[in-house]
């Protein structure tokens, strides 16, 4: 490698011996100062190269030292990390066998359920015919179209106030021409219930047949602006168009 101080001296005897222009020294002096850079650079990434070769020799060499003279101490750190590690991998495997009976019993739960389900009592029965009763009611009514059979379900209605039987006397009386009912018993099922959209419908519909056709109008433009029903839509198209 070359020396800085050195190369300044060659370089004072050279221009002692051929007295060049300075000129053309200062160049050649800017070239061998990027030179010795280079040179610098590349000696000291070497350097580190083996340096670093020689610590890893030096730590291999001595690893088997220690290997060759008995020495137990890597061999234990070894064997704790191991042991660490399997500990580990087992508690993992538990975990998942646990989860995985867990999930099994999870699965198999229905089948116990179905064991655990409570015997319905006399009340339920007596609800569930109580529904049947009214389902047949109403479709002797549908059959028949009596008028005892519509206040059987009127009086009913006003003992327990079921929307279910306020809609389908709504319905039954516009069904059969009977508007003024119709409208009555379409606004009692909006009362309990206003999102129920077939008693509004059939609540216009009525004041239309009464002849209240521009009060229908604003009641239904109103809705569909607030809802944008399509059925709403259709009907109020039809009834501008008188084809209700």
């Amino acid at each position: 490698m070359y020396d800085i101080k050195q190369l300044e001296e060659e370089w004072k005897r050279y221009k002692k011996k051929k007295l060049k222009p300075w000129y053309i020294g200062s160049g050649i002096l800017v070239l061998l100062v990027f030179f010795i850079i280079f040179l610098q650079t590349n000696i000291n990434i070497n350097v580190g190269a083996l340096k670093s070769y020689f610590e890893t020799s030096k730590e291999l060499q001595s690893f088997e030292n220690y290997e060759k003279r008995g020495t137990a101490v890597a061999p234990n750190k070894m064997n704790a990390k191991q042991t660490v590690l399997l500990d580990e991998a087992l508690e993992t495997l538990e975990v998942k066998d646990n989860i995985i009976e867990m999930a099994e019993n999870t699965v198999k739960a229905p089948d116990n359920l179905l064991v655990d389900i409570p015997i319905l009592d006399d009340k339920d029965e007596d609800t569930t015919e109580e529904i049947e009763e009214r389902k047949k009611i109403h479709l002797e009514i549908i059959d028949s179209t009596s008028v005892s059979g519509y206040k059987d379900v009127e009086k009913r209605f006003f003992e327990s106030h079921d929307i279910d039987d306020a809609l389908f006397l709504a319905r039954s009386y516009y069904k059969n021409g009977n508007y003024e009912k119709a409208e009555y018993w379409a606004l009692e099922t909006n009362k309990l219930d206003e999102s129920k959209e077939e008693s509004l419908l059939i609540f216009v519909k009525s004041k239309v047949k009464l002849g209240h056709k521009n009060e229908a109008l604003s009641i239904l433009t109103s809705y569909v602006k607030q809802s944008d029903s399509k059925e709403a839509k259709k009907l109020l198209y039809r009834i501008e168009n008188d084809k209700l």
